[in-house]
């Protein structure tokens, strides 16, 4: 997600653009089947009986205040017993925690989370041959200029271009084969070729027994000024982990740049002093 390869790069490349179609309709067919589409479809579908649970409250106190307590209690009561009637009281729960049961395993509740905070993200199946995205919310769509038929069964790799660092989609791609949560800030390319930045951050969705089952892809788009900030961090910090992990090239790194920066001022003068 967010432009992540998360391997399988050369393979592609190898592969016909008929073996890379016949796998993309597989891969969608699975993400329609998924389970954690129809997780997805019934929280949905809970929040819309949530509202109307609402209204059907709102529209009770409207009767009660119009037509009074003997004439409201009356009418509802009639309107209870043809519910009972119909079976009615077994199809709507009377709980928020009875109506989201179904919902409480702990490797949705991250995804439940981001449902109320965050519109902008994708969940991929590492179980499927490329890892492709199986879910991707409207925000997702309406960030990349993509419709929902053309991210089903693809890795999130097209969301790269030319100008998408790579060391950044490393870092994806290495997070992804160790199964860790991570953070970067990387440019990525929308359906008609232009850019913005993305502040990405993935997760693992496990099992009980601790298993990968899903990646979430988040994406939250962000301004040039913060990328910059953010992209001089992690150069930073990726200098002081190569300083850490070899010395003495750190070392001859710092160097190096030492030199170029007292020599040019040198040769900015040479010009000048022709000129003269």
């Amino acid at each position: 997600a967010g432009g992540g390869g998360g391997g399988g790069g050369s393979r592609e490349r190898k592969m016909s653009d008929r073996q890379k179609t016949e796998r993309r309709e597989r891969n969608r067919e699975h993400a329609k089947r998924s389970r954690i589409r129809k997780k997805f479809l019934l929280e949905s579908l809970q929040q819309s009986v949530s509202l109307l649970k609402d209204e059907n409250e709102k529209l009770r106190s409207s009767i009660r205040q119009h037509l009074g307590d003997e004439d409201a209690d009356r009418l509802l009561s009639a309107e209870n017993l043809a519910n009972a009637d119909a079976g009615g009281a077994g199809l709507i729960a009377t709980s928020a925690g009875d109506a989201n049961k179904v919902l409480e395993d702990p490797d949705f509740s991250f995804i439940k989370a981001l449902q109320t905070a965050q519109q902008n993200f994708v969940v991929t199946d590492p179980s499927l041959p490329d890892n492709p995205i199986v879910y991707a919310t409207q925000g997702f769509l309406n960030l990349t200029g993509y419709t929902l038929d053309q991210v089903l069964g693809r890795n999130c790799r097209f969301l790269q271009g030319p100008e998408t660092d790579p060391k950044a989609v490393e870092k994806i791609r290495r997070s992804i084969e160790e199964g860790t949560d991570m953070s970067v800030c990387l440019l990525n390319y929308r359906v008609d070729g232009t850019t913005f930045w993305n502040q990405f951050f993935i997760a693992a969705l496990r099992d009980a027994a601790g298993n990968v089952t899903n990646y979430v892809g988040v994406q939250c788009k962000v301004s040039d000024q913060y990328a910059a900030n953010v992209c001089r961090r992690q150069e930073e910090a990726d200098r002081a982990a190569e300083a850490e992990a070899d010395p003495e090239a750190a070392q001859m790194a710092a160097a190096q740049a030492q030199a170029q920066a007292q020599a040019a001022p040198q040769a900015a003068m040479q010009p000048a002093q022709a000129m003269a």
